[in-house]
């Protein structure tokens, strides 16, 4: 990603997990852990896992990042030549001790096990993220729970709802976001080590304690066997990630929507510089939602490669497991830059009640048919309520009059409603069904829970 564009797609801390020091040093977390796990249960000299990570403390300085780069084209993957490197860093110390450098792990290994603890740092900036967001969107809900608003389907003036109702459903999102990526992290975040066939041969009758005690070095979940050639793992995370972009990027159409000229009803924070126009001065563009719908429009298609990724060939994959390198990182970045603009707009949104009121009115009552006429089939029968206020709106669009005047002169109207009753029917806030009762669930079952 180009720097000029990182600021308005990505996210900075996310961005340096994913940079090439960082993952460096993640292959070097992975290394240092598994000559300490095995030296632990006697695989090799202590004193070597010692002297290992003893130069593992400095090594980043010492990696030549520009051969690391050319030789990386021309072993395949960036483990080969990492090694290569790291073990002549342990040998300028001590050379016995770099004879036990990567001793019997494979390149997969280590590059897959770097690749799940960059993950989990980036699901912490996530997480926290979405807690965020979560707060944000519930503090929506409760301060204009009574706000009422048009709701609006196929883009068109439906029935009233009330703009706390639609914060509370992006809150019930966030919160469903957040139990995924709990219930998901002691499956995905797990160690990677089995050698060239993931046989761990190399290893003799020491291959799963080592596993074990490597994933324990590491804080990671012991798996029950090699994933070498089984990428779910890989694609659960992804998909997450993909699931948390498509809801920001539904709340990001909605409020971009509501931004509209015409419509109004809220509008993205301002600051110096943001949302204006090359040639419009009195443009006031929402630049958040553009990032958010950006991405979701992007992630779906790295998605594609994600889960085209999972059929490999036997053991250990060609170009499948190489396409998770460049599709994971940008979804990661795209995801925690998507968060990051959506929490801005939640804690910073401007409501304009007076706009969310004048667009009830903008059908001159029509939106309150179904109202007036499940308020009447009692009467005289559904069929025949629906027949009467067909007939209402016609009328009404014809003569360009309120739904409400119309209906009143009815007489089959006018013998079962006084116009004191009918007028309560036409209010908005008598027609919100059970959404003050889902705004409550919500709320309540964020009780205890946002951070």
């Amino acid at each position: 990603m180009s720097q000029l564009y990182a600021s308005l797609f990505y996210q900075k801390d996310v961005t340096e997990i994913f940079s090439d020091h960082a993952l460096v040093t993640y292959m070097i977390k992975a290394e240092v852990a598994l000559a300490k796990a095995q030296a632990q249960v006697d695989v090799i000299p202590k004193a070597a896992a010692s002297s290992i990570e003893q130069v593992a403390q400095t090594a980043l300085k010492d990696i030549d990042f520009n051969n690391l780069a050319i030789a990386t084209g021309l072993s395949g993957n960036i483990a080969i030549p990492f090694v290569k490197q790291f073990t002549a860093a342990v040998k300028a110390v001590d050379e016995d001790a770099s004879r036990y450098v990567h001793w019997g792990a494979t390149s997969q290994d280590i590059l897959d096990t770097a690749c799940i603890l960059q993950a989990r740092d980036a699901l912490y900036v996530v997480e926290r993220q979405l807690q965020h967001a979560y707060a944000a969107s519930l503090e929506l809900a409760e301060k204009y729970r009574a706000e009422v608003m048009i709701g609006r389907t196929w883009l068109q003036q439906a029935l009233p709802i009330t703009f706390g109702h639609k914060a509370a459903r992006w809150a019930s999102s966030f919160k469903r976001d957040l139990d995924r990526l709990e219930q998901m992290k002691a499956r995905v975040l797990t160690a990677q080590l089995g050698g060239a066939v993931g046989s761990l041969a190399s290893l003799l009758d020491q291959g799963s304690t080592v596993v074990e005690a490597y994933a324990a070095q590491l804080n990671l979940s012991v798996p029950s066997c090699t994933w070498h050639g089984e990428r779910d793992r890989i694609v659960e995370m992804a998909g997450f990630l993909a699931i948390v972009v498509g809801n920001t990027g539904k709340m990001a159409r909605d409020w971009s929507l509501m931004m509209q000229t015409e419509i109004a009803e809220v509008f993205e924070p301002t600051a110096k510089g943001r949302g204006g126009s090359s040639t419009m001065p009195h443009k006031r563009n929402p630049v958040a939602a553009a990032s958010v719908l950006a991405a979701a429009n992007r992630v779906p298609a790295l998605m594609s490669s994600i889960y085209q990724s999972m059929v490999q060939e036997h053991e250990r994959s060609l170009g499948s497991w190489h396409a998770e390198w460049l599709a994971l990182p940008e979804i990661f970045q795209l995801c925690a830059g998507a968060l990051e603009r959506t929490v801005e707009v939640l804690q910073g949104l401007e409501v304009n009640s007076k706009n969310m009121q004048r667009n009830i009115e903008t059908t001159h009552g029509l939106i309150m048919a179904e109202a007036v006429m499940m308020a009447i089939a009692p009467k005289m029968g559904r069929l025949n309520a629906h027949y009467l206020v067909e007939k209402a709106c016609q009328q009404a669009v014809a003569e360009q009059g309120h739904l409400q005047d119309i209906v009143s002169s009815f007489a089959e109207v006018k013998q079962y409603f006084s116009a004191d009753e009918l007028a309560l029917i036409f209010k908005p806030e008598s027609y919100l069904g059970n959404i003050q009762e889902q705004i409550d669930a919500v709320l309540q079952e964020a009780k205890g829970e946002v951070k």
